[in-house]
């Protein structure tokens, strides 16, 4: 499938999640949908940075917070050998996300592609899908007030290697848990740039 077909498809979940108005305020947060265009450089970014593309680890990604499934549904359609998974508590998003996904895979392919309702936050939430906390991980959040909580999370139960990226455009997010590993300004055609700060849980030896 084409980036364009995949984009058409998440319009009209943009429509009919937004119903006019830009951003959702869900169960436990907020969900605005990004471009499609910038989700593919954020992934070209996170290439340049190691994480991503033929020479990263093939650890699986994980997005925190998937909202309609459209980072999880790009992230699998360039690189499609790499197991992505969505995690979503709000059942209304989820639901969306779950009719794209089926949407996306009549017209082929992302099939590696998992999407859990649950607690991006529990541990039980990971165990039910049987993706090991313990491995190589790449999390994937765009903070709207949860980031300590998810970052103490990833620090008390993820694995030495795993990464924890933050996508924002607000300049003061950061978190104390967690060792600053990079951080890097994406530019777009539109709207405000970009910020993606790198964590990594420690080292391993």
């Amino acid at each position: 499938m084409s980036l364009r077909r995949l984009r058409a498809v998440f319009d009209r979940s943009e429509r009919a999640l937004a119903r006019g108005v830009p951003i959702r305020k869900t169960a436990v947060g907020i969900w605005g949908p990004s471009a499609i265009e910038q989700i593919v450089e954020g992934a070209a970014l996170l290439r340049e940075m190691g994480l991503l593309g033929a020479g990263a680890p093939p650890a699986p990604v994980v997005e925190a917070g998937m909202g309609d499934g459209r980072v999880a549904a790009v992230l699998a359609h360039l690189e499609p050998a790499r197991p992505v998974y969505g995690i979503e508590w709000d059942p209304v998003v989820y639901a969306q996300a779950v009719e794209n996904l089926r949407a996306l895979r009549r017209r082929g392919g992302y099939a590696a592609v998992r999407l859990i309702e649950g607690d991006y936050c529990d541990p039980a939430t990971y165990a039910s899908c049987g993706l090991d906390l313990g491995a190589p991980l790449v999390i994937l959040n765009y903070p709207d007030g949860n980031q300590q909580r998810l970052a103490r999370f990833v620090a008390r139960h993820a694995g030495p290697d795993a990464t924890l990226c933050l996508f924002t455009h607000d300049r003061s997010v950061d978190v104390a848990e967690l060792p600053l590993r990079a951080r890097r300004d994406m530019p777009v055609a539109v709207g405000p740039d970009w910020r993606v700060s790198i964590y990594r849980v420690r080292p391993s030896a």
